[in-house]
């Protein structure tokens, strides 16, 4: 069984393209056979811990949390939930055209949120009654199940502003840039989400931005904390983990697809940049 792409869907307000709800209710309405199983997102989403403890996986990485905790998963990860009915707290998932609708800068301030977590998803935060983040939360929840479009800019705003209550508890933590790095970091972002099948070196992109290798290494380094180089294997290395996990194709066929030359090639690089085979990952997931 193969890991799905699972696209935005608002069971509550079928326009719009954010959602909030408690995680009880978001156990409680989805099947546990399919939460359980690694799947990728076309959107962003965040946890917001309040009440017990438990683990989440995204890229494969299990990350145990605690009450205090918040959770951020960006649009393309790989995320596997474990269902927990003790834990208290809100998911909020997050359509694209909640970032460009508008098309203002606090929009950017938000998904420039996301970015920062790259690679450091777990944020703890005061979850204290009376903190600046609990009571917007909690007006953003209360506010959404009016169920009336004609509050979006309302929690659009709250929302912005819970975001920057985050960034201002985390500040030592969470990586600031101005909008022209993370411009350029985006956009190779996506120029390798597009291209890592066929260009897997940094020089390679140059030319697609108009950019020094120089100047998108610092821009990558700058907002993800990692080198232009260090994205294209991580990229890489995820999608011959969803492939493995997938369990459908031989070695033979993920290289082919990755665009390795030979499937030694391909096997060497996933066990220099994991520590573990091929084989033994696939069986580390029992997909065999």
């Amino acid at each position: 069984m193969g890991i799905d792409r699972v696209s935005y869907h608002n069971r509550n307000r079928e326009d719009s393209p954010f959602e909030i709800v408690t995680l009880q209710g978001f156990f409680n309405t989805r099947p546990r056979e399919l939460l359980e199983r690694a799947f990728r997102l076309d959107f962003w989403s965040l946890m917001y811990i309040t009440e017990g403890e438990g683990v989440h996986s995204i890229d494969f990485i299990e990350y145990p949390y605690r009450a205090g905790d918040l959770i951020v998963i960006s649009k393309n990860q790989v995320q596997a939930h474990h269902v927990n009915h003790t834990v208290r707290g809100y998911v909020i998932n997050i359509n694209e055209p909640f970032f460009i609708e508008r098309g203002n800068s606090r929009d950017m301030d938000i998904l420039s949120f996301f970015e920062a977590t790259y690679g450091q998803p777990l944020l703890h935060v005061d979850i204290s009654k009376g903190t600046t983040s609990r009571e917007l939360i909690d007006l953003i929840y209360s506010e959404y199940r009016r169920d009336d479009n004609s509050t979006d800019d309302l929690i659009r705003a709250m929302f912005a502003s819970f975001t920057y209550s985050m960034r201002k508890e985390n500040r030592e933590s969470l990586r600031t840039f101005s909008a022209a790095t993370y411009e350029h970091y985006h956009t190779y972002r996506e120029l390798v989400e597009l291209n890592y099948t066929k260009l897997k070196a940094v020089i390679d992109y140059e030319s697609l931005m108009g950019l020094s290798k120089k100047s998108i290494n610092a821009a990558c380094r700058e907002c993800a904390g990692i080198s232009a180089k260090e994205l294209i294997i991580n990229r890489i290395i995820l999608e011959v983990k969803r492939l493995l996990v997938q369990g459908k194709l031989k070695n033979y066929e993920i290289s082919d697809a990755l665009g390795f030359d030979e499937p030694a090639n391909l096997a060497g690089f996933f066990k220099r940049y994991t520590g573990v085979s091929m084989r033994v990952f696939r069986q580390s997931m029992k997909m065999d």
